[in-house]
């Protein structure tokens, strides 16, 4: 505590670079504290369930698909077989739900899921009770479990258990609250839960018994292991049971495999790698704020080098100098940790405004006792680390420092060598984060340049899950087909409504819109010969209104777009996008050529268009087909309206929006956005992770910047001497300036060759971050290296600039 005291009081003396350092401690510590904030929140803690360890996804497989979802009859199946190394199984899907009873109706995002479902995952009510096994008998009516925030939203103190609800037009039956503190990090927004049909989701209103359906893959299955079952144990015992189904149905089920994935991985999913990654960065950066500190240690301890040297032929123990200067650098990392833990405080919280809304445990994130207890031991470390350069250095002075009789101690070769070689790996480090904030920006320009296959500007998207009881109804008890008279006169009133609406273009109608996912489902090309099995052709599947084209701006490249006249009394007819004709006919024109899907229905190819995305702005699009609404009669329950519109955007919004409640104000709208949004969201994460990136790397190089700023400032005044002669000699100004710009530009040579060798050297772990580059592509290297080797030499013009200006007399005048 002494010597901390005393190295306190002594950073008065120079306050602007101790601010200067302190400063750049805190942004080191802040940065790297706040990062693990996140990281230990995200990846490090376990999932708030008993045994959490016990609990995996199950996903079935296909030579396309690592993880696909399950279809509800080989859930049914798995359920039944797999007890011996599962204790408990359950499937649940998202569903949109419009809430009527007991307060004003709403749109909420639920969850359907079978009756297993909490018990599962080891929870219990905060009232009343969960779901139950008993929830998915046959016939079971229709129960309901609230998350706290909707229970108190909507029945305030009141009572709610046994309490009546109205899902669309179907009765339900208020049975339980969830616990005030639980959250499926699968389904986090989920508001309220309900029970499915027979133990399968209600997300899809199939007609029948749904629990024989094996060739649509529409729910999530989670599972709770058995004690002592390990997840290769249960995936091999559940690949043999996908063999035999294999084998019992092989026109859906050849191909399928099945996979075991813990729960926990499954909900960090790819986002561990890359906070991995931020968190290296972060390291770099403290690494950076380390030598930048260390640098300044190092020169005190070279101008009390004759004193240190003094005191050692008295007699003072090593030990006791090597404390001192702890203490001193203890003076720097105690400020600058305390005002690191401020600014990881407020980062943390940044960071979660700021984080894409697709980041796994969001709502998790808080500065807690451990993220605290985190910024303590990196200020700890970090004295340890900036102390060590003049401890180790100062082994060195005995009696060498007392010769120097206090004179121009900052001019000696070993200190010039050390602040030297503290610049290069200075350098170097800032190098590593500026290549990858090249390598990200880079990513990010190539992804914003990519050709979606329609136009976003002005284009107006709303999406709704449409109530199965008004819009799905079945022509037939036990046909797939449903009367689409309710869907299209919906639709009318709603292109009426919006044709009148000053700026709109066109509307149209489909399944999803881009960049919203879309169906996929097997389809037979008619006239081809018959796949092998496991390798039958599938496909992206749209249905549209006619205007649909025209409206998004898909580009049409062969044949004709749809006609009003395609609808239910017209030829079936289909158009496909060009990778679907590319993959499926080769060379020839599918013109002409008959797809078939789901019945016996054949439709003829009567156009091809451009590839449009509707997964993932870095993912190509897949071959896809669209057919016309109007010769659509399936239990799909979702639809988009797209509007062009040229007027203002949010007037535009406010019109589709009403437009449907005037069609149907009992219909919700699951999501009303511009698609220009809709793209900024899918780079959402790409975008936030560059700036992170960005803004590391433009503080590293400052930082580098300072230090490189005070070591050429440092030895340019240690040849002061030198160059006053060399002035009065008659060397130019600029001969003088250029040797140090000169000195500058071969430390940042040597410092960009070993940044760029780690850089390259862990390109592994950038390329998972990469789109459109590849992490050793000569620009993005060569543009980092360029950015720091400019920042070096403009840190160093000061003291080039102060080495040309050497006064003759006045430097000889000082050394006499």
């Amino acid at each position: 505590m002494h010597e901390f005291v005393i190295g306190l009081r002594s950073l008065r003396r120079t306050p602007v670079v101790t601010a200067a350092a302190i400063l750049s401690m805190a942004l080191g510590i802040g940065a790297t504290t706040a990062i693990f904030g996140v990281v230990r929140h995200v990846l490090l803690r376990p999932l708030p369930y008993a045994s959490a360890d016990r609990l995996v996804m199950l996903w079935e497989t296909s030579p396309d698909n690592p993880a696909r979802w399950v279809a509800p009859a080989n859930y049914v199946d798995w359920r039944r077989e797999l007890g011996d190394v599962v204790e408990s199984m359950a499937a649940f899907d998202n569903v949109a739900l419009a809430v009527t009873g007991a307060g004003e109706a709403e749109r909420l995002r639920g969850v359907s899921a079978s009756g297993t479902f909490f018990a599962t995952l080891g929870l219990a009510a905060a009232e009343g009770r969960l779901l139950t096994a008993d929830d998915d008998a046959p016939g079971a009516d229709c129960v309901a479990v609230l998350s706290p925030g909707l229970r108190t939203r909507r029945f305030g103190d009141a009572p709610v258990v046994g309490q009546p609800l109205v899902l669309g037009d179907r009765p339900c039956t208020i049975v339980g609250v969830l616990p005030r503190d639980f959250v499926f990090p699968l389904e986090a927004r989920a508001e309220i839960w309900i029970n499915g049909d027979r133990g399968i989701p209600r997300s899809f209103p199939f007609p029948g018994d749904i629990t024989s359906v094996r060739d649509s893959h529409i729910i999530f299955v989670v599972a709770r292991l058995r004690s002592g079952v390990d997840a290769a144990t249960a995936e091999a015992r559940l690949q043999t049971v996908a063999a035999r189904l294999a084998a019992a149905y092989p026109d859906t089920n050849a191909g399928l495999g099945a996979h075991v994935q813990p729960l926990h991985e499954a909900v960090v999913g790819d986002v561990a790698s890359v906070l991995w990654l931020l968190q290296a960065a972060v390291a770099v950066l403290l690494l950076v704020a380390c030598v930048n500190v260390a640098h300044l240690l190092m020169g005190r301890a070279t101008r009390r080098q004759h004193e240190l040297a003094v005191r050692v032929s008295l007699g003072a123990r090593r030990a006791h100098l090597f404390r001192q200067l702890l203490g001193e650098a203890l003076a720097y990392a105690v400020p600058g940790g305390l005002l690191g833990l401020l600014l990881a405080a407020w980062a943390l919280d940044a960071l979660v405004a700021a984080a894409p809304a697709g980041l796994p445990r969001l709502g998790d994130i808080h500065f807690d006792p451990v993220v605290v207890g985190a910024a303590l031991l990196l200020t700890l470390a970090t004295t340890l680390l900036v102390g060590l350069a003049p401890m180790v250095w100062t082994r060195a002075v005995p009696m060498g420092g007392l010769a120097a009789g206090g004179v121009r101690v900052t001019g000696s070769r070993a200190s010039r060598q050390w602040h030297r070689g503290l610049v290069v790996g200075e350098l170097a480090l800032a190098q590593v984060l500026v290549v990858g904030a090249w390598l990200l920006a880079a990513s990010l320009a190539a992804a914003t340049r990519v050709d979606l296959g329609f136009e976003p500007d002005g284009r107006l998207a709303a999406e709704l899950s449409l109530a199965p009881e008004r819009y799905l109804r079945p022509v037939a008890d036990g046909e797939f087909r449903t009367d689409p008279t309710p869907r299209r006169l919906f639709l009318e009133s709603v292109m009426t409504s919006m044709s009148g609406v000053p700026g709109v273009r066109d509307v149209a109608a489909a399944f999803t819109a881009p960049l919203s996912g879309a169906p996929n489902r097997g389809v037979r090309l008619i006239g081809e010969p018959e796949p092998a099995r496991g390798q039958e052709p599938d496909a992206d599947f749209q249905a549209v209104t006619p205007s649909y084209f025209a409206t998004l701006g898909i580009r049409l490249v062969a044949g004709r777009p749809f006609a009003a006249t395609d609808d239910a009394r017209g030829r079936p007819v289909a158009v496909v996008n060009e990778t679907f004709a590319r993959r499926y006919y080769g060379a020839a024109s599918p013109l002409g050529r008959e797809i078939g899907f789901g019945g016996a229905r054949r439709h003829e190819i009567v156009g091809v268009v451009a590839d449009a995305r509707y997964r993932r702005i870095e993912q190509a699009a897949d071959p896809t087909f669209y057919i016309p609404l109007a010769q659509n009669d399936e239990a799909w329950p979702f639809l988009a309206l797209l509007v062009r519109t040229e007027g203002d955007t949010a007037v535009g919004l406010r019109a589709l929006r009403d437009a449907v409640r005037t069609a149907d104000p009992a219909q919700p709208v699951s999501t009303l956005r511009a698609l220009d949004d809709a793209v900024g969201e899918a780079l959402a994460a790409r975008t936030f992770n560059t700036t992170l990136v960005l803004i590391f790397g433009g503080v590293a190089v400052v930082m580098a910047g300072v230090g490189a700023y005070g070591v050429m400032a440092a030895l340019a005044a240690a040849r002061a001497r030198e160059f006053s002669i060399r002035a009065a000699l008659g060397a130019p100004a600029s001969t003088l300036s250029a040797e140090v710009l000169g000195e500058t530009a071969w430390l940042t040579v040597i410092a960009t060759a070993l940044g760029l060798l780690g850089a390259i050297g862990g390109a592994r772990a950038w390329e998972q971050l990469l789109y459109g580059v590849g992490a050793r592509d000569p620009w993005p290297l060569a543009g980092a290296a360029l950015t720091v080797g400019v920042a070096a030499l403009a840190a160093a013009w000061p003291a080039a600039r102060r080495a040309g200006r050497t006064s003759p007399v006045d430097a000889l005048r000082t050394e006499g």
